[in-house]
């Protein structure tokens, strides 16, 4: 995907006021991390944890690209709650299936009802998704190798009708159940530690797919720029939409 034309802008702030979107609707927004730059008095309101993982990444290009998606989650939330992003306090639930304090990550409370919230960040983009139920959004770059091993992972029946395929057909379907498998599983808080092979979502028809209920969650595929795939997902049995709230990034 071609780097955009337009000269890099610092980021923007919050817009107070956002309004929630009432279910089934998902807010998703988009960001391209070549477009941003993040100052000291924008990495200024991230927390100690999160700038000393920023810290940890060994390359600038990885350390710019998790300073954009987190200062730009910040950012997103702050405009739904009428803060400050600084004053954003990060917690996490607890797993449902081991009861870990590794769930899914959660606004702590404050004095207004925090939104569910999902972050998605691969090459040089961001996704983040906000709703009032607990959701979960995944983006991947789609890889230059073979992927084929992946659908190993997968659940049984996913992996049989991935065989099936022909390249490269099978190479797109992979990353595609990928995706909506990571997507339910943040939604629900189990995370990928527990592995995919439980979660049969399917093979997509066409760009996104229809949506299917997996785990309580309805999950679909999103249209993405291309050399990416990204889907979402929904608790609660009714067919998720999305809102696009930034428009996708592409060709500049």
């Amino acid at each position: 995907m071609p780097a955009p034309a337009a000269r890099l802008m610092p980021l923007q702030p919050a817009s107070p006021g956002q309004v929630l979107p009432a279910p089934p609707v998902v807010d998703l927004w988009w960001f391209d991390a070549r477009a941003e730059i993040v100052r000291p008095a924008d990495a200024a309101v991230l927390a100690a944890g999160e700038r000393h993982r920023a810290k940890t990444l060994l390359s600038a290009l990885g350390r710019h690209r998790f300073e954009v998606a987190h200062v730009m989650l910040r950012r997103v939330l702050a405009g739904y709650l009428a803060a400050a992003p600084g004053e954003l306090r990060f917690g996490r639930q607890r797993c449902p299936r081991c009861g870990r304090g590794q769930g899914r990550p959660v606004l702590l409370p404050g004095p207004r009802p925090a939104p569910f919230f999902s972050l998605a960040h691969s090459g040089d983009l961001v996704l983040i998704a906000v709703a009032a139920r607990p959701v979960g959004a995944d983006l991947e770059q789609d890889r230059a190798g073979c992927v084929c091993p992946v659908a190993g992972v997968l659940h049984p029946a996913d992996a049989a009708a991935l065989a099936r395929l022909a390249e490269p057909d099978r190479h797109r379907a992979v990353i595609g159940c990928w995706v909506r498998a990571e997507a339910v599983l943040k939604c629900t808080g189990e995370g990928i530690g527990h592995g995919l092979s439980s979660l049969r979502v399917g093979l997509a028809s066409g760009s996104t797919g229809r949506n299917r209920r997996v785990r309580g969650c309805s999950v679909r595929g999103l249209a993405a720029p291309p050399g990416y795939q990204a889907a979402v997902a929904l608790a609660g049995p009714d067919a998720v939409t999305s809102r696009p709230m930034a428009a996708l990034p592409g060709p500049g």
